[in-house]
């Protein structure tokens, strides 16, 4: 499959020190790729980079041929972001943090909501919500506006297995029509649900199986 999402030779320094050197992530429509790695080995640093939340030293982003991080490139047009912090307003009900982020109304039964199975607590504040129902609305937040990338950090981390198959489905679904989801994770079933899978390592990305990524992970 063709490219369609393609961040090639991405450099990242902070003053004296190098975070990322010369990472190349590539992804088709419809794709699943995954980016694993040790704590601290720059998945974060290089998903914020795809997202458009970081400009990286050097390098180039780029979607179906054009340049993303150049003026006029509008990387808010074409990505949807879940960090791995809550981005969620505690105080607002779901419905309201669904109409503030994506900046129009928002009703109850648009798919992204029915989907990720939404309605039971849609107008529910967010602070009462568990772990998992909050992830499946920052999943939503992120997708009201409807994007053709999602970069998640960790999406199911620390989520039961009901969560996760709520959100693996909704991935699914969106992989079927076309969308590249891009996320960064540290367990082995999730990298197993990636069509491709990347392993960063002192700096740089090389792809590779799940059971390769894990095993070189715990032996670093």
């Amino acid at each position: 499959m063709e490219a369609a999402f393609c961040a090639e030779k991405i450099e990242q320094r902070y003053g004296r020190r190098t975070v990322l050197k010369g990472c190349t992530v590539v992804a088709a429509h419809g794709e699943c790729v995954g980016v694993a790695g040790r704590n601290g080995s720059g998945k974060s640093t290089l998903l914020g980079v795809l997202a458009g939340v970081r400009k990286p030293t050097s390098g180039t982003l780029r979607y179906e041929g054009r340049d993303l991080l150049k003026t006029g490139g509008r990387i808010s047009g074409v990505v949807a972001y879940v960090p791995q912090t809550n981005p969620l307003i505690e105080e607002l009900t779901a419905k309201e943090n669904l109409q503030l982020l994506s900046g129009r109304h928002v009703r109850e039964e648009e798919a992204v909501c029915e989907r990720l199975q939404l309605g039971e607590f849609f107008r529910t504040k967010v602070r009462e919500l568990s772990g998992g129902m909050k992830r499946r609305l920052a999943i939503a937040c992120a997708l009201a506006d409807p994007k053709p990338v999602l970069i998640m950090d960790e999406p199911t981390s620390a989520l039961d297995l009901h969560q996760k198959e709520i959100i693996y489905d909704y991935l699914t679904f969106y992989q079927e029509q076309g969308g590249i989801v891009v996320m960064a994770t540290h367990e082995i079933e999730e990298m197993h649900f990636c069509d491709r899978l990347y392993l960063i390592s002192g700096g740089t990305a090389e792809e590779c199986l799940p059971e390769s990524a894990v095993t070189r992970i715990k032996g670093e």
